[in-house]
């Protein structure tokens, strides 16, 4: 109920923010939204429409459509953003990670088993949580990593918060998006010193608490309860798929479908199918997962070479964003955040401010 609440109140803020970007549209004074990520976001809005449709069951899937009015925040981000505004963005988001990360680890200290009673922070769920934190964790260290060094230590607190919650946090989809996060960091300011991973990796194991490395261990153990359900969901996806292979099931019929095609010992019921990939092509067919894929390969492209020689006022921005999609894309393949609201909301901002014109003279 509480979620219901938030995501609604959500909604309305985002509809009158586009209304207000609309006025100012007309009026000049705002930028025309530019940018190739506008083109496979445009598409899979329309793959979308076209999956409700032409699905079993319109009625149903017609009413989930309404996330994809969230989308508006690609163009208005590439039409918006510029420096003073991207530094308010980042400090609204320090705030909100602060007393999230508070509220998480209080909820952490609190509990006798927290594994079983994961940190929720301010969210109703702690995938939910642990998403949003990843997100916004990896924008605010893409400025501790490369903005100028007085600058730096403004988002130095929140980014630690945020990375404390995320390793107490014990969720493995979150740890490996952390680390591919921090990876592309180093990718990008010292490739050679990718070589020194395996060092770090043996270090972390004599470092880290024994329950902590049991729990990543568990990621890739084939008798852990939850990696086994992930792999019925994903067979089960992939059929989903195979019968359906252009335009899916369609919104909001995967959780009725899987019923058909679930293995005997897998759960009976499930809210989505814990992966990115598998659900989007499940749920919107091929057509629909090449349209996620092209976003975020013009998104990764454009980034990537970008961050390379942007001026130093973008340049965190950039690589921010790249972190931040790289490390929520491959937690992707552990938890369906791409349908999950509040996490869609920053994922989307992340993949759209490369592209706006951030012009330094703007502060």
């Amino acid at each position: 109920m509480a979620s219901s609440i938030k995501i609604a109140l959500a909604n309305i803020l985002l509809g009158l923010a586009a209304l207000l970007w609309a006025v100012a549209l007309i009026r000049g004074l705002a930028r025309r939204p530019r940018g190739a990520i506008l083109i496979p976001v445009a598409s899979y809005a329309i793959i979308s429409v076209l999956s409700a449709l032409l699905s079993a069951d319109p009625r149903h899937s017609v009413t989930e459509l309404a996330d994809l009015c969230t989308l508006v925040l690609v163009p208005m981000t590439t039409s918006l953003v510029d420096r003073r505004r991207w530094r308010r963005l980042m400090i609204a988001l320090s705030i909100v990670v602060v007393i999230s990360s508070i509220f998480g680890l209080a909820q952490h200290a609190l509990v006798a088993d927290p594994l079983q009673h994961r940190m929720r922070g301010l969210a109703d769920h702690y995938m939910t949580f642990s998403g949003w934190t990843l997100v916004a964790t990896l924008l605010l260290l893409g400025q501790v990593f490369f903005a100028p060094s007085r600058r730096s230590l403004v988002w130095t607190l929140p980014a630690a918060l945020g990375v404390a919650t995320l390793l107490l946090g014990l969720t493995r989809g979150a740890w490996i998006g952390l680390a591919t996060g921090l990876m592309l960091a180093l990718a990008i300011a010292r490739p050679r010193t990718l070589i020194l991973l395996p060092l770090a990796a043996s270090l972390l194991f004599f470092a880290l608490p024994r329950s902590m490395m049991n729990r990543a261990a568990s990621t890739i153990d084939l008798d852990d309860a939850a990696s086994r359900e992930r792999i019925h969901m994903i067979r089960a996806g992939l059929e989903m798929a195979h019968d359906h292979p252009i335009l899916g099931v369609g919104p909001g019929l995967v959780q009725l479908e899987y019923r058909q095609y679930r293995s005997p010992d897998a759960p009976p019921k499930i809210p989505h199918l814990h992966n990115n990939v598998v659900q989007i092509a499940a749920e919107r067919g091929y057509a629909g997962l090449l349209t996620y894929l092209g976003i975020i390969g013009v998104f990764t492209v454009h980034a990537w070479r970008t961050s390379r020689n942007a001026p130093p006022p973008a340049r965190p921005m950039i690589i921010g964003c790249l972190m931040a999609i790289g490390g929520v894309t491959t937690a992707g393949f552990f938890e369906y955040n791409w349908g999950d609201a509040e996490v869609w909301i920053v994922t989307l901002v992340s993949l759209s401010a490369p592209f706006s014109p951030f012009d330094p003279e703007m502060a």
